[in-house]
C-alpha cells in the first residue's frame, strides 16, 4: 500500500511528521528507564507508554543496564535498594513530568 503523502486534514505528511518530532523530543532517547511505584496522572502502563514515547526502553527491574529510577508514590522497596546496589540515578515523579 503507498505511503500518502497528506495527513487527513491536508497538512503534507513530512511536515507532519517533522513537526510531530518537534512536539515531541526524544528527551529519554537510548536510556533504559525504569519506574516503581504510582506516577501522578497515569494508571497501569500509562507512565512506561509515556517515557516509550520520548525514547526511553523501560524495564521490570533495576539492573547494572538501567540508566534512570523513576520514584513515585508507594515506590517498591525493592527496586530502590536495587537502584542503590547499582548506584542507579533515581528522579522523582515530578522530575519525570517536567522532562516530558
Amino acid at each position: 500500500m503507498p505511503r500518502p503523502e497528506y495527513t487527513h486534514d491536508g497538512e503534507p505528511l513530512a511536515k507532519a511528521l517533522q513537526r510531530l518530532h518537534h512536539e515531541r523530543p526524544a528527551t529519554l532517547a537510548g536510556l533504559a528507564v525504569c519506574i516503581t511505584g504510582i506516577v501522578p496522572g497515569f494508571k497501569g502502563r500509562q507512565a512506561e507508554d509515556a517515557a516509550e514515547r520520548h525514547g526511553a526502553r523501560t524495564t521490570k527491574n533495576v539492573s547494572s543496564r538501567t540508566a534512570l529510577l523513576v520514584i513515585g508514590d508507594n515506590a517498591g522497596r525493592d527496586k530502590l535498594d536495587r537502584a542503590e546496589r547499582w548506584n542507579t540515578p533515581t528522579i522523582t515523579a515530578s522530575e519525570f513530568l517536567a522532562l516530558i
